[in-house]
C-alpha cells in the first residue's frame, strides 16, 4: 500500500486530498475494505458482553456506555468498536513478520483508572496486521456543536533489532463525515483528518534501526550501584505532590501532520516495560536496545530511596537544543552518572541536665534543601543512639520524646560534611540535649460543692499572646485531653507563664472561673492548678440541664425520647473508635432501589445481613469496599480511610512499615485538617459559614440518636402529626402519609433503637432511606448498629448509596495520644487557607499559603503549633492608628426597645466591652453614666457592648436598674472558641471590662482601661478644636 512519505511512515488517510474529494475517497475505501471492522481487545470481562445479534459471543458491543452524560466532568464517555488494519515494513519497504502492534486510546478527559492500552496483535508473513474489534474511547461532549464527540488513539509497534515506532496520534469521531468542512474554521484541519464512523482505519508502521543506550551508575567513591532503576519516557516522580508517574516522549524529526502539533507519545506508560525501563546489574551497568532515534525522553535514574534521583531529558540524536538538564546521546550513546552516597550518622539523645541517654526518642532529619525519602528517621536505642543515613547537606534535626517522657520536643541545625578520601569508615556524631518539661496538674472542680468535674478540656494562653492553644499531655502530639473522673489532667509543657482556659464543654467555657490567672511553670517542677467553676446561669436551659424534658406534641412517646437522648449523650461523651468496611455508589441510573428496599425490609433487623451479596445482586459491577476508622470524643472527630491496595497501592509508610491512610481528616469543630496520599496535599480550613471545608465522618454518622438538646422551631399551637402507629413483636412502626409526602420509622420497643427511617416526596420525586441492622450494646450501654445502609434518589435515579459494616467498636480508655493525629510523609505540600476571607472565590486558591515538608511529620496539628508561619492572631490583631474593626453586634438597643446603630461619622466613639456576670464591669457602669452626662453636648458616642451570652430582657433589666442612658448592644456569637463575641474577637478583647476609643476618622486610637479611655476621648476633642 502506498505511503504518504511523511517521516518514513506509510499512511492512508480517509480524506487527505482536500474537501472536494472527501466523499469519493470515502466510497472508494469503503468498497476496498468491506471486511474491515474495528476491535477493542480490552482484557476486561465486563466489556466483552456481546450483543444478541452478534455471531460471536466474545465480540464487544458496537457501542458501550462507560459514563452517562454529565458523569465525567460534566460530559459522557463511550467505547466504540472498530477494526484497525495496516502493514509493518522496514526502512527499505520490506514487510516485517511478527512485529508486535499495539493501539492505545484516550480522550481529552480520561478517567484515571481507564485502561488505555486497547489491543495487541502481531503482523503476518506479509507484514499485515489486524486489530479486530478494539474499543476506542470517545468523550461525548456536553455541547456537541462546539466540540464533537471524539477520542484520540495511537498505533505503535516493537520488533526485535528495531527501534520502537509509532504513527502520529489520530482522531476518531463516531459520526458521519460532514459533507462540507469550512476552511475558515480553526478546527477544520482536525475535522478533515479525523476518522469517522464506518470509515476504514488503515495505519501502516515503518520500523527503523534502533537507538541504543548504555551506561554505568556508581557513587562518587567509584562503587557500582546495583539495582538502580533507569526509566525513559514514563518516569517516577517520587518527590512530587502527584503520585502518578509522568514524563514525555517526542519524535523530533517531524510534527504530527494531522493536528499541526508535536509528534508526542502522550501516554508512554502503555509501551512494554522492557522497552522503557531497566535496572543496573551488580557492576552498575544498564542498557536499552529498542529506542527510537531522533526522539527526546524524560529520564530518571534512581539508585534507591536513600539517594537523590537524577532526572533529565535524554535525546537520541547527536545534537539537541541547549539545556542544562538535557543529554544528547546519539544513536549509540553512553550516559554514566555518579551519585553522592549517604553517610552513616549517629544522633545521640541525652537529658540536658544529667547527660543520661534517652531511649525510644524519634529522631528525624529534615533537609534544608531537597526532599528526601529514606534514612532520615530512626528511634534511639537503650544507649540513646539513633542511626541515620544522610546525604551530605544541611538538616534540621528534630527529637520527639516518647509521650511518657517528661521532656520537650527539640529541633536544631546540623550539617553533614562530605566524606574525605582518607575517611572511609568514619561516622559523624551529633548530640541532642532534651530539656525537662514543666509538669502541670490541672484540676477542675465545682466552686460550690468542691466535687471534681470530669470531661473538661483546656486551652492555654502564653504571657505575650491571647491566642489560645489546646493543652496536650506532651509536646509531640496535640491530643486534646479531657479531665478524668477525678477531674484531673497531667501535662508536660513548655516552661513560662500560662493562663488556662476551659475549652469544652461549652456550658463550662462560659462559667465563672473558666479562665485562670497567668501562672509561672518551671522546668522539671510540678505545678498544680485548680480551676473552680461556677456554671453560668444565663445560658439556655437545653445547653446546661443534665435532665431534659421531652418535646410536647411529638409523635414519639416521652420514654422513647428520653432513651434517644441518653444514647445521644453517651455517643457524644464516650471516647470511641469504630472500624468499618464501607462502600459508596453514586449516580447509578439503573439501580433498583425499590426492590432493594423490599428485600431489606423482609430481613430480620436483629441479624447482620450479607450486604455485599445483596448489593452485588443489584449492582453486578465491581464495588470498591474500603476500610474506615472513625474516632470521636466530644467535638473532636478523626477519620482514616484505607482504600483497596489493588486499586490504590500504598505510597507512604510509617517507621514501623505500616501504610499511611489514603485520606486522613480531623476536626476540633473550628478547624479541619486533612491529608490525601493520592495528591500528597495537606490542607487547613476554618469551618465558617460560606467556606468550603472537608466533612469528617464520625461514629455519630452510623446511627440515629436524637438529642433533646437540639431544639427545632415549632409553633406553640402545633399539633401532633397524624400517624398509623402499630406494634409488631419487638418493633413499633410509625407511618405518616400526607398529600405530598410519606414517611416511615421502625424502632425497637425496649431500647428505642431505630431500624429504619424513610422519607418520600411525591412532587419532587425524591426518596431518602436509612436502614440499620444488628444492634450491639457496648460496655457503657451505648448501642451501635452492626450494619447501616442509606441512599437518596431523585426522579428515580440513584444519587448516592452508602453501606457500612462495623467490624469493631471500642471505648478508648485511656485515649491514645495519637488518636487525633495526622502523620505527614516527606514531600507533603501544606495548603493553608485560613487567611482567606469568607465566601472566597475558587479563583483565589492561588493566594493560599503553601509550603513543602522536607521530612516526615508525626502530627500535622503539632507541626502547625511548632511552625506558626501563619498566625490567625497576627493577621487579625487591630492596629492603633489604623481603621478600627467593624462594630457588628447582634442587636442595638436602649432600656426601652431595640434601636438603630448610632452614627459615628465625624465623632469620637468610646466602646465599653462588658458583661452583666462580670463584677468589674458592673462597677464601671456608674462611671459610664457620668461620662454620658459629661459628653451629652459633645460629638462623642458612648456604646456599651455586652458579650454575646445574654438576652435582650436580661440586659434591659440591668440597664433600667442602673439607669443607663447611652446606647447598648449585644455582640454576635464568636467565630472561634474562647471569645466573648464576634466584635470582641475582632478587637482581641480577652478580659472584661475593657474599653476602646475610635477617633473622628474611624481609626482605633486606644484600647485599655476606662479611666485612660476617657482621657483619650478628652484629648481627641481638644485636638479637634
Amino acid at each position: 500500500m502506498a505511503g504518504n512519505g511523511i517521516g518514513g511512515i506509510a499512511m492512508v488517510s480517509a480524506c487527505d486530498t482536500g474537501r472536494g474529494n472527501c466523499r469519493q475517497w470515502w466510497q472508494f475505501w469503503t468498497l476496498l475494505s468491506l471486511n474491515s471492522a474495528l476491535q477493542l481487545s480490552l482484557w476486561q470481562s465486563p466489556l466483552m458482553a456481546a450483543e444478541p445479534d452478534q455471531q460471536s459471543a466474545s465480540r464487544p458491543p458496537q457501542v458501550q456506555t462507560l459514563y452517562e452524560p454529565g458523569r465525567l466532568g460534566g460530559h459522557g464517555a463511550t467505547l466504540h468498536r472498530v477494526t484497525i488494519t495496516g502493514t509493518a515494513r522496514n526502512a527499505a519497504g520490506e514487510p516485517l513478520k511478527d512485529a508486535d502492534i499495539y493501539v492505545s486510546s484516550r480522550g481529552w478527559i480520561t478517567p484515571g483508572d481507564f485502561e488505555q492500552l486497547r489491543g495487541h496483535t502481531r503482523s503476518d508473513a506479509n507484514g499485515h496486521y489486524e486489530l479486530k474489534d478494539v474499543q476506542l474511547f470517545v468523550v461525548n461532549n456536553r455541547d456537541s456543536l462546539s466540540k464533537p464527540d471524539e477520542g484520540d488513539f495511537i498505533v505503535f509497534g516493537t520488533k526485535e533489532n528495531y527501534g520502537l515506532t509509532w504513527h502520529p496520534t489520530r482522531n476518531y469521531r463516531p459520526a458521519a463525515r460532514p459533507e462540507e468542512i469550512n476552511d475558515r474554521d480553526r478546527n477544520s484541519h482536525a475535522a478533515r483528518n479525523a476518522f469517522y464512523q464506518n470509515e476504514p482505519i488503515v495505519i501502516d508502521l515503518q520500523f527503523d534501526a534502533p537507538a541504543k543506550l548504555k551506561g554505568v551508575i556508581t557513587d562518587k567513591q567509584g562503587h557500582p550501584l546495583a539495582n538502580a532503576k533507569v526509566q525513559l519516557g514514563h518516569v517516577d516522580r517520587p518527590l512530587n505532590t502527584s503520585p502518578h508517574r509522568t514524563g514525555s516522549c517526542e519524535y523530533l524529526k517531524q510534527k504530527n501532520p494531522y493536528s499541526n502539533q508535536n509528534d508526542s507519545f502522550i501516554n508512554f506508560s502503555v509501551v512494554p516495560l522492557s522497552v522503557r525501563e531497566t535496572y543496573t546489574d551488580a557492576q552498575g551497568r544498564y542498557e536499552f536496545t529498542q529506542l527510537r532515534r531522533d526522539t527526546s525522553y524524560s529520564a530518571n535514574i534512581d539508585p534507591g530511596p536513600e539517594f537523590d534521583p537524577w532526572q533529565f531529558t535524554l535525546v537520541t540524536a547527536s545534537q539537541s537544543r541547549n539545556s542544562r538538564n538535557t543529554v544528547a546521546a546519539g544513536y549509540a550513546g553512553e550516559v554514566n552518572h555518579q551519585f553522592t552516597a549517604p553517610r552513616d550518622v549517629t544522633v545521640r539523645v541525652v537529658q540536658s541536665d544529667s547527660g543520661r541517654p534517652l531511649s525510644n526518642v524519634l529522631v528525624t532529619a529534615h533537609p534544608i534543601g531537597a526532599v528526601r525519602r529514606s534514612g532520615i528517621q530512626a528511634r534511639t536505642d537503650s544507649h540513646g543512639n539513633a542511626q541515620l543515613r544522610l546525604i551530605p547537606d544541611e538538616y534540621k534535626l528534630v527529637a520527639e520524646p516518647n509521650p511518657d517522657q517528661p521532656f520537650l520536643y527539640l529541633s536544631q541545625q546540623y550539617f553533614v560534611p562530605k566524606r574525605k578520601a582518607s575517611e572511609k569508615n568514619d561516622t559523624p556524631n551529633v548530640t541532642m540535649k532534651l530539656n525537662p518539661a514543666a509538669i502541670v496538674k490541672l484540676k477542675a472542680i465545682n466552686a460550690k460543692t468542691g466535687a471534681p468535674i470530669p470531661g473538661v478540656r483546656f486551652n492555654y494562653e502564653t504571657y505575650d499572646s491571647g491566642e489560645q492553644t489546646p493543652v496536650s499531655t506532651q509536646t509531640v502530639y496535640v491530643d486534646y485531653p479531657f479531665t478524668n473522673d477525678a477531674g484531673e489532667i497531667q501535662a508536660f509543657m513548655e516552661p513560662g507563664r500560662r493562663r488556662f482556659v476551659v475549652a469544652e464543654p461549652f456550658s463550662l467555657s462560659q462559667a465563672a472561673g473558666s479562665r485562670s490567672e497567668r501562672i509561672k511553670l518551671t522546668a522539671g517542677q510540678v505545678t498544680e492548678v485548680t480551676i473552680k467553676l461556677t456554671p453560668a446561669e444565663f445560658l439556655p436551659t437545653h445547653l446546661v440541664a443534665s435532665e431534659m424534658q421531652p418535646r410536647k406534641n411529638s409523635l414519639y412517646a416521652p420514654e422513647i425520647q428520653k432513651k434517644w437522648h441518653i444514647q445521644s449523650e453517651l455517643l457524644r461523651l464516650t471516647p470511641l473508635r469504630v472500624t468499618t468496611q464501607k462502600v459508596s455508589l453514586r449516580r447509578e441510573s439503573s439501580f433498583d432501589t425499590r426492590n432493594l428496599l423490599e428485600e431489606l425490609r423482609a430481613l430480620d433487623p436483629y441479624q447482620l445481613p450479607d450486604i455485599k451479596a445483596l448489593l452485588n445482586k443489584y449492582h453486578p459491577g465491581e464495588t470498591d469496599w474500603y476500610k474506615q476508622v472513625l474516632t470521636a470524643h466530644g467535638t473532636l472527630k478523626h477519620e482514616a480511610r484505607y482504600f483497596s491496595s489493588k486499586t490504590h497501592p500504598s505510597r507512604f509508610f510509617n517507621l514501623s512499615g505500616q501504610p499511611l491512610p489514603n485520606i486522613t481528616s480531623m476536626t476540633d469543630g473550628w478547624t479541619t485538617l486533612q491529608h490525601s496520599s493520592s495528591s500528597n496535599h495537606a490542607t487547613i480550613n476554618l469551618i465558617h459559614k460560606g467556606r468550603v471545608f472537608h466533612s469528617v465522618e464520625s461514629p455519630s454518622d452510623l446511627c440515629e440518636w436524637t438529642s433533646l438538646r437540639h431544639r427545632f422551631p415549632a409553633s406553640i399551637n402545633s399539633k401532633q402529626p397524624e400517624a398509623d402507629i402499630r406494634g409488631e413483636g419487638q418493633k413499633i412502626f410509625y407511618n405518616v402519609k400526607k398529600e405530598e409526602t410519606a414517611s416511615r420509622r421502625v424502632l425497637d420497643q425496649e431500647t428505642g433503637f431505630i431500624f429504619e427511617t424513610y422519607y418520600q416526596s411525591y412532587p419532587k420525586q425524591y426518596e431518602q432511606a436509612k436502614l440499620y441492622f444488628a444492634p450491639v450494646k457496648l460496655a457503657n450501654g451505648l448501642i451501635l448498629p452492626g450494619m447501616q445502609i442509606h441512599w437518596k434518589t431523585y426522579r428515580g435515579e440513584l444519587q448516592i448509596l452508602e453501606a457500612v459494616v462495623i467490624e469493631k467498636a471500642e471505648i478508648l480508655s485511656p485515649v491514645p495520644v495519637d488518636a487525633f493525629s495526622i502523620a505527614l510523609p516527606a514531600g507533603t505540600e501544606i495548603v493553608d487557607s485560613r487567611q482567606l476571607p469568607d465566601n472566597i472565590s475558587y479563583i483565589a486558591g492561588n493566594h493560599m499559603s503553601k509550603r513543602v515538608l522536607r521530612g516526615p511529620v508525626s502530627d500535622f496539628a503539632n507541626y502547625l503549633r511548632q511552625h506558626p508561619y501563619y498566625s490567625h492572631e497576627m493577621q487579625t490583631d487591630p492596629q492603633l492608628g489604623r481603621y478600627a474593626p467593624k462594630l457588628e453586634p447582634a442587636l442595638w438597643l436602649t432600656t426601652e426597645s431595640p434601636t438603630a446603630a448610632p452614627d459615628l461619622n465625624g465623632k469620637v466613639a468610646l466602646i465599653h466591652f462588658w458583661g452583666t456576670k462580670n463584677p468589674g464591669s458592673l462597677d464601671q457602669l456608674a462611671e459610664m453614666n457620668s461620662a454620658y452626662n459629661k459628653y451629652a453636648e459633645q460629638p462623642v458616642v458612648l456604646i456599651g457592648l455586652h458579650d454575646s451570652y445574654t438576652s435582650t430582657s436580661q440586659l434591659q433589666a440591668i440597664a433600667e436598674q442602673k439607669e443607663l442612658k447611652y446606647t447598648l448592644a449585644i455582640d454576635q456569637r464568636p467565630e472561634e472558641a474562647g471569645w466573648f463575641g464576634k466584635t470582641m474577637q475582632h478587637f482581641r478583647v480577652r478580659n472584661l471590662p475593657q474599653t476602646a476609643v475610635i477617633d473622628q476618622q474611624g481609626n482605633l486610637t486606644f484600647t485599655g482601661d476606662l479611666p485612660e479611655a476617657l482621657q483619650k476621648a478628652d484629648q481627641l476633642l481638644k485636638d479637634r478644636k
